[in-house]
């Protein structure tokens, strides 16, 4: 069977370094601490600090005056320790003195409150003056740091997108430029906003109001239209950001840290264009939920689909009262940073280094003490440091690839979780897909996350969530993947709706009607926990919150529903199309179906599987491909009992220097990284 591999290399890793550090800021700690604390770093094997996005204030203490020079000396110190920087030029959390030259500065919310100084992300990323001084200061930095050897390269800000919509002067007017660039003409926003509706037709742009405060919801293409607006304002500005720093450091590459599952308001797919390596942060629950997020990671990995950093994982408890799933057990934040390795990150950024006594976040997790005394996260994880630097040369240019693929859609997602109850449970959209990813992936086999614009050809098997909304190219590129030998797995409300929410006359793109072969005019609807029973394969399983009763055109039953008024209707549906299969489950079903349905259709459409089985299921296994054509097969335990995995081949666990035949041995909390013996070199 061939296998689909493809090689990749990460421009930031200089001298095949895999970059393992922390989130660290020199301007919290007396300067006669630094020391200190860059020999405890040394000890861990850290090899790479982020720092600076908060410090705008201090590297520009007064309008036009810029200091560096603090910077400079942390900069030559941690050199002395072989440690670099991952410089952030900060932009979206501004000085007093900026906000005395202009209040207005300040965002505006949708109640139309001006809000205060004094938290983070409370400026209009639109502002000109924001622009024009946050851009000279990364100007500035750049000229300053570009040709710096101990900086490995430049982080924009943090958390792009992690911020309220602004609602003020300067975003209502962008907004309307933006609606008219659009739309062309006002009766054509009418006509895709249905604005009929209560009778809100608009005679010109200038009359589109932002979607403030008032006494019901915005309609739902008014809504598509302003996420669409502000994923465009923080794209632009990443962009611009991304262009001057790269002017004057254009050998040091540019990343920046997004919220891949967590932020709904930026479309990464797009936002990744501006940057040379993506990144991500990381806060997984500890415990037995641990891998609930895991589809983060792909999604980080799909944007360039090359790997990624983590520049801010969790380490240590916070001390926060009353947190769940807070604690790590021992070996938790070990196994949480190979977790992260195996899934595509080439570089792991804890956060944070010191426990900080001020500010907001002084009970965050950290791996040393307020006094930067070292603790149990430092010694857990002072040896990870130590293997990965052995192993970096071998994992350098290895990549994720995988046979199948989650379709991931930030317009969907905006469509089903922006707006109103009319939408149904906004939780759905995400959790269903982490569900989805979480199931195939238990299938022993790589999975990918991909937008809507990305190629498809390269997967077997392309599974689809909820796809709200598509175009006609969207819809003719799915029915070609079909077409083409691909075998896709469709779900209810998917392909219902245009790219403004305007529902299509028969409740699906005719395309998708005739890719699909059903026609969807009936449904039922349940609660979150109301139930009911579908038959396949003669086995019972339990769908939930939505029922489609479609009626067959050309499309073949192969399970339908069972003990409620509308038993005897198809509840999952096959057609064929050219060479390969469209298929459509009519609910929203339990785990156990998509155990049972997603090892079908592994077997069938012959995706490999990484160990030649299913792995027990608290049982990870991941595969990097290494440049040399290697393979490195990451296996982590999750559980508290021990468990075995049938090894295919003689292998050899570089992780833990041990030669496995026969069995792998997984004790709890074990992590191994394997590969054959026969092709391991030290």
């Amino acid at each position: 069977m061939k296998r689909i591999i493809y090689f990749v290399s990460n421009k930031i890793q200089k001298g095949k370094l895999m970059l393992f550090g922390a989130a660290y800021y020199p301007e919290h700690r007396d300067p006669s601490k630094w020391d200190f604390d860059l020999d405890t770093m040394a000890e861990m094997s850290v090899n790479a600090l982020r720092v600076g996005e908060f410090a705008w204030k201090r590297f520009e203490p007064q309008d036009g005056a810029f200091d560096f020079s603090w910077m400079d000396e942390f900069r030559d110190r941690a050199a002395k320790r072989g440690i670099q920087l991952l410089m952030c030029p900060p932009l979206r959390t501004a000085p007093a003195w900026l906000v005395s030259q202009d209040p207005s500065i300040l965002m505006e919310n949708d109640a139309g409150i001006r809000l205060s100084f004094g938290s983070r992300y409370t400026f209009c990323i639109n502002h000109p003056l924001l622009r024009e001084k946050g851009l000279r200061l990364a100007e500035t930095m750049a000229k300053h740091y570009g040709a710096d050897k101990h900086i490995l390269g430049w982080h924009l800000d943090n958390e792009y997108g992690d911020e309220p919509d602004c609602h003020c002067p300067v975003c209502t007017h962008k907004w309307h430029a933006w609606l008219c660039r659009r739309y062309s003409d006002i009766q054509t926003l009418n006509r895709k906003w249905g604005l009929v509706f209560w009778g809100l037709e608009l005679d010109s742009f200038d009359q589109a109001p932002t979607p403030r405060v008032s006494k019901t919801w915005h309609g739902p293409g008014h809504m598509q239209a302003w996420r669409r607006f502000r994923s465009d304002c923080t794209c632009e500005m990443i962009g611009l950001h991304a262009d001057t720093v790269r002017r004057y450091a254009s050998d040091q590459p540019i990343t920046t840290n997004f919220q891949s599952l967590w932020n709904f308001r930026t479309d990464f797919y797009q936002a990744h264009k501006h940057l040379d390596v993506c990144g991500m942060n990381y806060y997984p629950p500890y415990g037995h939920a641990a891998r609930q997020d895991a589809m983060a990671l792909a999604n980080t990995y799909s944007f360039k689909r090359k790997p990624f950093h983590v520049h801010e994982l969790r380490n240590s408890a916070h001390a926060m009262p009353g947190q769940a799933q807070n604690s790590p057990a021992p070996g938790e934040m070990e196994r949480l940073t190979l977790h992260a390795v195996a899934n595509g990150a080439d570089g792991v950024f804890y956060f944070r280094w010191r426990a900080c006594p001020f500010g907001i976040e002084q009970t965050h997790g950290t791996i040393t003490d307020y006094d930067g005394r070292p603790r149990r996260a430092h010694r857990e994880l002072s040896p990870v440091g130590a293997r990965l630097r052995k192993l970096a040369p071998f994992l350098d240019g290895s990549g994720v690839a995988s046979q199948a693929g989650i379709l991931y859609d930030y317009p969907s997602r905006w469509a089903t979780e922006t707006g109103d109850f009319w939408h149904g449970d906004p939780r759905l959209y995400l959790e269903h897909s982490k569900m989805l990813h979480a199931r195939l992936r238990a299938q022993g086999i790589n999975v990918a996350t991909l937008g809507r614009s990305q190629g498809f050809d390269q997967f077997r098997l392309l599974v689809v969530p909820n796809l709200s909304v598509v175009d006609d190219v969207l819809a003719g590129r799915l029915y070609a993947y079909v077409e083409n030998g691909g075998t896709l797995v469709w779900h209810p409300q998917s392909g219902a709706r245009d790219m403004d929410c305007g529902v299509f006359p028969r409740g699906l793109h005719p395309r998708l009607r005739d890719l699909l072969g059903v026609d969807i005019q009936e449904y039922a609807t349940g609660g979150t926990d109301e139930t009911q029973s579908i038959v396949w394969n003669g086995k019972e399983f339990a769908g939930r919150c939505f029922f489609d009763q479609p009626s067959l055109t050309s499309a073949q039953a192969r399970a339908e529903y069972t003990n409620c008024w509308f038993a005897g209707l198809p509840a999952l549906t096959a057609n064929a199309v050219g060479s390969g299969t469209a298929l459509y489950i009519g609910s929203f079903m339990e785990k156990a179906f998509y155990d049972a349905l997603f090892e079908k259709l592994v077997d069938e459409c012959g995706i490999h599987r990484i160990l030649g089985c299913i792995p027990p299921d608290p049982v990870e296994v991941v595969c990097r491909q290494a440049s040399d054509g290697r393979e490195f097969v990451f296996v982590l335990n999750y559980s508290a009992d021990a468990h075995q995995v049938p090894a295919p081949d003689r292998m050899r666990d570089v992780y833990n220097d041990e030669d496995i035949d026969g069995m792998i041995e997984l004790g709890p909390g074990t992590v191994r990284i394997l590969t054959l013996a026969k092709g391991w070199k030290s």
